[in-house]
């Protein structure tokens, strides 16, 4: 089967729970559709029980771009005297990443050692952007925020990386390829109010999207989907 989830935000015990849930098994596939970290205590872990499962595939999400561009210069030892020495970029981007959730990743990867922090950065750098998936006689673009300023037939190697990362959902975009397109990023509890539906922590969707960001990093749930069958799972 091919499952996938968004948005975990260092939620270990709900990720463990959901793998548990659905019976994640050697023969499956998961899709994490990005931010695995921040905001909730446990990304690093989350991360590091990922890259033990080849059959776990991470897509890049804003908060992983985020904290990259940090620990490029974590590698070594962090001390008062290293943080003082930071420039203005990089203390712009330091700041930007602890305004958004970054501290409980930040203070986890404090505890590594060099050569942990090494093997986190490289696994982060080796996310693709988005994922094309085939299951259950639906095809299934996978990406972390949508599509920003979606043409369709738009080529996916003309949108640009922010559209991939950054954007919220164009709900009234119209898509003729007949393929679905899956993210997360934005919580479905806004995406439904926008619609002037009553908000709720459930995969919502309509026409050829599918939302999965059920709200975990801001005390909802955990959703997860089989591509293969389209149910849906909580925790």
């Amino acid at each position: 089967m091919t499952y996938v989830l968004a948005d975990l935000h260092g939620y270990y015990d709900k990720y463990s729970e959901m793998l548990e849930k659905i019976q994640f098994s050697p023969a499956d596939t998961l899709y994490i559709l990005g931010d695995i970290i921040d905001r909730g205590p446990d990304g690093i872990r989350i991360l590091r029980d990922m890259m033990l499962r080849s059959n776990v595939i991470p897509l890049l999400g804003n908060h992983e771009f985020t904290a990259a561009a940090c620990l490029s210069w974590m590698l070594n030892d962090i001390t008062e005297e290293s943080l003082a020495s930071l420039g203005p970029a990089q203390m712009g981007a330091l700041q930007g990443w602890m305004n958004n959730g970054g501290e409980s990743t930040f203070l986890a990867v404090c505890g590594l050692s060099r050569e942990e922090r090494e093997e986190i950065l490289e696994y982060i750098m080796d996310m693709e952007i988005y994922a094309q998936a085939e299951a259950g006689s639906r095809a299934f673009l996978l990406v972390h925020a949508g599509l920003g300023h979606f043409v369709s037939g738009k080529d996916l190697s003309d949108y640009d990386l922010e559209d991939f990362l950054f954007s919220r959902p164009e709900l009234d975009r119209q898509d003729d390829s007949g393929q679905y397109l899956v993210y997360g990023h934005t919580p479905t509890r806004l995406l439904r109010q926008q619609m002037g539906k009553p908000p709720s922590d459930a995969i919502f969707c309509w026409g050829t999207q599918i939302a999965i960001d059920c709200g975990c990093g801001f005390g909802g749930r955990m959703g997860c989907l089989c591509l293969d069958t389209m149910e849906e799972y909580y925790v």
